[in-house]
């Protein structure tokens, strides 16, 4: 009995077209059986198909910024083309056709604090140089002109490593910081404040007005510094750390 081919993205692009009903009928018959005696291929089936459900309930909705960030890498690679709409087969299974249906059938995507809080899953790229004693800030690290606070001896965060994400044209600066095991992320993003979180909570903290709400266990605090939006986030960190960190000014040593 002949089977599936090997390569990862035919057999993905195999599955998403049974799972749209696109597939030619002298090749439906092989995937079904293939499916049929494999139960990996079943849960990927499966997979499939929640996402074209998804998808045709919620039209139009933009793709999520980890996809729109694999959309970006993936269109800057020469010669590839984009086919029919449940027929477009990238990387990753269930991700490559949520994005691939949401980036064809939505409109222009609209950067969200959400969005800049998913930018904390992503790994540093380079370390934090370590600031001169009794600074209130890291040494050459910026963004819109806004430095990053150094919070290592007041409060026991210490900056780990920083990385950069082009979004929706917004250059993203995020810095790490570590503390007993610990990871929170401070991400500053240039240009018109963000969207925010739909139900979260005002809080006042020094005079600044501070946006929380919970993504699953992740805590999130957002605010403005000279109408840049700010987003700190952290995993099982207590709502009160992450205030106590945005609210902290040094001073007036670290620029609002």
């Amino acid at each position: 009995m002949r089977k599936l081919g090997r390569h990862p993205r035919a057999t993905e692009r195999d599955l998403a077209r049974v799972a749209d009903g696109t597939i030619d009928p002298g090749r439906r018959e092989l995937v079904e059986r293939s499916v049929a005696a494999s139960g990996q291929l079943q849960s990927r089936l499966r997979e499939q198909r929640r996402a074209i459900d998804a998808v045709r309930a919620h039209t139009g909705e933009r793709a999520p910024l980890a996809l729109r960030l694999r959309r970006r890498a993936l269109e800057s690679t020469p010669g590839r083309r984009r086919s029919r709409l449940f027929g477009l087969v990238l990387t990753g299974g269930l991700g490559a056709l949520v994005w691939s249906l949401a980036a064809l059938g939505g409109g222009q995507a609209v950067l969200t604090v959400a969005d800049a809080a998913t930018v904390a899953a992503r790994p540093a790229a380079v370390t934090v140089p370590e600031p001169p004693d009794d600074s209130a800030t890291l040494p050459r690290l910026q963004a819109a002109g806004l430095p990053f606070p150094y919070w290592e001896d007041r409060f026991g965060w210490k900056a780990t490593g920083v990385r950069e994400d082009d979004v929706d044209g917004r250059l993203l600066t995020t810095v790490f910081y570590r503390s007993h095991g610990r990871l929170i992320a401070y991400t500053i993003v240039p240009g018109d404040r963000l969207s925010g979180v739909p139900g979260a909570e005002t809080i006042k903290r020094g005079g600044i007005v501070i946006r929380a709400s919970n993504d699953n266990r992740r805590v999130i605090v957002t605010w403005l510094r000279r109408g840049h939006t700010c987003v700190l986030s952290g995993t099982d960190v207590p709502l009160g750390t992450l205030l106590e960190l945005a609210a902290w000014r040094s001073h007036g040593a670290l620029p609002y």
